[in-house]
């Protein structure tokens, strides 16, 4: 598994990096991340969608003429939905969703803004949310782009995660998480 993972994560990291250069030579960053936002919408809601990236049974060739449908259905920029093409074309869209990922970590970095992940028991309300905002942000010494989740099997605290590093203050029902 961690094989399979860091294949993702390296073609994630190349594909994310030639769209970054490609959008801002082309001047098409704003619509390369709006289109970006939305296919990510759709890997995540989208079932059939999910299954046709992963499927290694469908011939490239089907793959090819369906993202490409999309992306003209969908009115993608012409610099999304090369990549696309490129992506389906080499085969590579079981990775589109870690390409996605990676393409707004690298835009988030160049911007200057830390990723940061929290992981709460319940949902935190916008006094607590803007607390720990401001103390990342004080603490890092840098803009944040924070991402909230919840998870029920934590009994209380937080899980902090900043890039690679994870800060657990959490209990949760189950300690093999």
């Amino acid at each position: 598994m961690s094989s399979t993972f860091s294949i993702k994560n390296e073609l994630a990291s190349r594909y994310s990096l030639a769209l970054l250069d490609i959008a801002v030579e082309k001047k098409q960053l704003s619509a390369v991340q709006d289109d970006l936002k939305a296919l990510a919408k759709m890997c995540k809601e989208n079932a059939a969608f999910s299954f046709m990236l992963n499927c290694p049974t469908i011939a490239e060739k089907q793959k090819v003429d369906a993202i490409l449908a999309i992306a003209d259905k969908a009115k993608f920029s012409k610099t999304t939905s090369d990549f696309l093409g490129t992506v389906a074309s080499n085969n590579r869209l079981f990775a589109l969703p870690a390409m996605i990922d990676a393409f707004f970590a690298l835009l988030a970095k160049r911007n200057g803004v830390v990723p940061v992940s929290v992981i709460s028991a319940i949902e935190l309300d916008k006094k607590q949310t803007d607390e720990i905002t401001d103390t990342l942000k004080k603490a890092l010494g840098s803009s944040i782009a924070l991402s909230l989740k919840v998870d029920a099997r934590l009994l209380g605290g937080l899980m902090v995660k900043i890039g690679s590093v994870l800060i657990d203050s959490s209990l949760s029902v189950n300690m093999q998480r």
